[in-house]
């Protein structure tokens, strides 16, 4: 009787745990969304687009960090509130920003974050951010170098297809604009590039547009891809913006887009 015992409060523990353990993956990944641009990229839009095809896909829970609607779009006084960030509010931080200025205490404030274990989710422009910030260009692995005027049919190669972020993601095409960088010296992990860039543009330039960065106990996701609609509503795109969200969050999941490519 008493073996019995034991073995029941044994399979009562590991069922409790199960449940337990359950109950912990059902919780939203919690995002921070960053916005804030001149208008040459259209942030709210941005924001309305993504947060509808999260919120389609479930699992996620938004929160928008973004100058007034009726202000001017790249306005930065928004930023003062990443001075006060607490780690313990969100998973991750998802950056749709250009041009934008960070004060000593706002690049603090997002140092903090990663060094917590936060991740990090960079879009675009994001890499044309924050320019006087050698944390946040570091934190990146590279810088915004230029494109060629207008957006174009791109061909995506995926590199590493057994990463949590590419999983179920095939070879694409999208329509975007082709950015180069400039990178810096830290290690960085491709997972995908372009297989070439459009006629007009220079094919010697580095072809990298997707990577991520494990920076302490924090991880980066960047993509290269997402100017506007177009991008946006490509499922490949919202495929690898969500599982990047999860991956950076510490919570990596595939996620099913709907007409996602095969």
């Amino acid at each position: 009787m008493l073996r019995w015992g034991i073995a029941a409060l044994s399979l009562g523990a590991l069922l409790g745990l199960t449940t337990t353990v359950h109950a912990a993956d059902q919780k939203p990944v919690r995002v921070l969304m960053v916005l804030g641009s001149p208008p040459f990229h259209k942030i709210y839009d941005f924001g309305d687009s993504v947060q509808k095809t999260l919120k389609d896909i479930g699992g996620f829970e938004v929160t928008r960090l973004e100058p007034p609607r009726t202000g001017k779009p790249d306005n930065s006084a928004h930023l003062k509130k990443l001075a006060d960030l607490k780690r313990a509010d969100y998973d991750v931080l998802l950056f749709y920003t250009s041009l934008m200025q960070l004060t000593p205490e706002e690049e603090q404030g997002l140092k903090n974050f990663v060094d917590e274990g936060g991740g990090i989710v960079a879009v675009h422009g994001a890499s044309l951010s924050f320019k006087k910030s050698e944390f946040w260009k570091h934190l990146i692995g590279a810088e915004f170098k230029g494109h060629i005027p207008g957006t174009h049919e791109l061909n995506i190669v995926i590199v590493d297809r057994n990463h949590p972020i590419t999983r179920g993601v095939h070879n694409f095409q999208i329509v975007d604009e082709e950015y180069k960088h400039t990178f810096v010296d830290e290690p960085r992990h491709v997972l995908a590039r372009f297989r070439e860039r459009p006629k007009g543009s220079d094919q010697s330039e580095n072809m990298d547009i997707l990577w991520t960065r494990t920076v302490g106990k924090g991880r980066l996701f960047y993509s290269a891809l997402g100017h506007d609609q177009q991008a946006w509503n490509n499922p490949n795109w919202q495929k690898l913006i969500a599982q990047g969200l999860c991956w950076a969050a510490g919570r990596p999941r595939e996620v099913r887009v709907s007409s996602a490519a095969k």
